[in-house]
């Protein structure tokens, strides 16, 4: 069992660039990149740079405490430490870090707010149904 373990744990490049940790795709911004436009992936993705435009992903989305997004953003769990603005759909949990700023109307399953996290928007809970794509 221990060497399960450690096999799901060990991430690797492949040639595109893309991180697969444990079978699932990540994408990962660092804090000097620069995403303008649409980004629909099958995968998870870590954003520590700035983002506009929109991120529609079938696994998780974190936005790290120093990155800007202004974009719609949608996951299965979505993650901010940071600034967003626009509307956060998470399809299963979103937890706001004690330094996330979120400004705009979310759509959750669950919903977690850190001390010292601001949130200005509406808040609709519940299920949330899948797009018809599929993300």
């Amino acid at each position: 069992m221990e060497v399960q373990e450690v096999v799901a744990d060990t991430a690797y490049v492949e040639g595109n660039g893309e991180v697969k940790r444990g079978g699932q795709k990540s994408f990962n911004m660092g804090p000097n990149d620069v995403l303008e436009g649409k980004l629909t992936y099958d995968g998870s993705v870590h954003a520590d740079g700035r983002v506009e435009g929109e991120l529609r992903v079938t696994g998780n989305i974190d936005v790290a405490s120093g990155a800007n997004v202004k974009a719609l953003l949608e996951g299965a769990n979505v993650n901010l430490k940071g600034a967003v603005e626009g509307a956060v759909t998470a399809r299963d949990k979103l937890t706001l870090g004690r330094n996330a700023k979120l400004s705009g109307d979310i759509v959750v399953r669950r919903l977690q707010i850190e001390d010292g996290a601001t949130l200005n928007g509406h808040v609709r809970m519940g299920d949330v149904e899948a797009p018809a794509s599929g993300y």
